[in-house]
C-alpha cells in the first residue's frame, strides 16, 4: 500500500528518522548544543585560568565569580562600579 505525499510540491522534507526514534535535525540540534557548552565550559576555564572573574546570574541574582572560586552577589552601581552585597 503507497502513502501519498500531501505536502506541496517543491517542499523539501527533512524528517528522517533515526533507528531511536528521532529525526536527524534533532540529534544535530542536542549535538550542536552538546559541543557548544563543552567549549563555553573550556573558554571559562581559560579565562579564569588568567585570573579573571566571571559574571552570571543564579536565580535573578547577579554572581560575581573569582578565578579562585568564591562567589559574591552584586548590584551594578550608577557609575559603573560593582557593589558586593
Amino acid at each position: 500500500m503507497e502513502t501519498k505525499d500531501s505536502s506541496p510540491p517543491g517542499e523539501n522534507k527533512i524528517s528522517t528518522k533515526t533507528a531511536d526514534g528521532t529525526s536527524e535535525f534533532s540529534q544535530w540540534v542536542k549535538e550542536t548544543t552538546r559541543l557548544a557548552q563543552e567549549e563555553v565550559k573550556k573558554e571559562i576555564a581559560f579565562h579564569k585560568a588568567a585570573g579573571n572573574p566571571i559574571f552570571y546570574s543564579r536565580n535573578g541574582k547577579l554572581v560575581m565569580e573569582l578565578a579562585d572560586g568564591r562567589c559574591y552577589e552584586y548590584r551594578r552601581q550608577d557609575d559603573g562600579s560593582r557593589e558586593i552585597i
